[in-house]
């Protein structure tokens, strides 16, 4: 049986992760704990899996050795590509979308009983910090952001985004959790309080221009 394996944590991608967490996570015999990776990283069944020679079972979990090892809490590059786009981890409250605060302020409160809805939902939180972007004549330059290209985003996080990469930027977010926070709630209510005093305005127009009319 020919199996493709990861060699580091830079092969494992943010849905492999998730997937992987309950068996790396979970006390069983180390035979069954090889196994049941298997059964994620090749999608194939255990009956298949078991079909596989003592010296193969070696070999495997001697290539799997560094999924004992920590995770990287250090970003090598705030500039990325993943999948077809590219990416910067920056942020910048003034460009969120409401959808996307409320989204993730959602996610955050059920993480509150249960750490593992961060995980499962840390594609979705991890578009708040990493922009597409683009390069034109030679600059790099931001793409514009509404909830389709976020949903993409997300979409190609969970698939592609090696966890070596959204593991650090994730461990960011937490540890500053209440600044985020805080930035965010201020940019949302300047937004609002913007739109106000131009809606105001607006009004302010109309009343005069009905008056003149008089």
């Amino acid at each position: 049986m020919e199996i493709t394996l990861p060699t580091s944590w830079n092969d494992i991608t943010l849905q492999k992760y998730i997937n992987l967490r309950p068996v790396i996570n979970t006390e069983m015999s180390e035979i069954e704990r090889v196994i049941n990776i298997l059964c994620v990283l090749t999608g194939e069944k255990k009956e298949v899996i078991k079909n596989i020679s003592l010296e193969q079972y070696h070999k495997i979990k001697k290539k799997l050795a560094f999924l004992n090892t920590e995770l990287p809490e250090t970003l090598v590059n705030k500039r990325f590509k993943i999948g077809p786009h590219w990416y910067e981890f920056k942020l910048n409250a003034n460009k969120l979308l409401f959808g996307e605060y409320i989204n993730n302020m959602e996610i955050l409160q059920d993480a509150q009983d249960n750490q593992e809805v961060i995980f499962n939902n840390l594609h979705k939180i991890l578009t708040t910090i990493c922009r597409p972007i683009e390069k034109k004549r030679f600059r790099w330059r931001d793409v514009e952001v509404t909830g389709e290209v976020v949903r993409q985003t997300a979409d190609n996080f969970l698939e592609n985004m090696p966890i070596s990469i959204a593991y650090p930027i994730g461990v960011f977010f937490y540890n500053h959790l209440p600044n985020l926070t805080t930035d965010i709630k201020t940019s949302l209510m300047e937004k609002a309080e913007k739109i106000m005093r131009e809606s105001k305005k607006e009004l302010d127009s109309l009343s005069v221009g009905v008056g003149g009319q008089h």
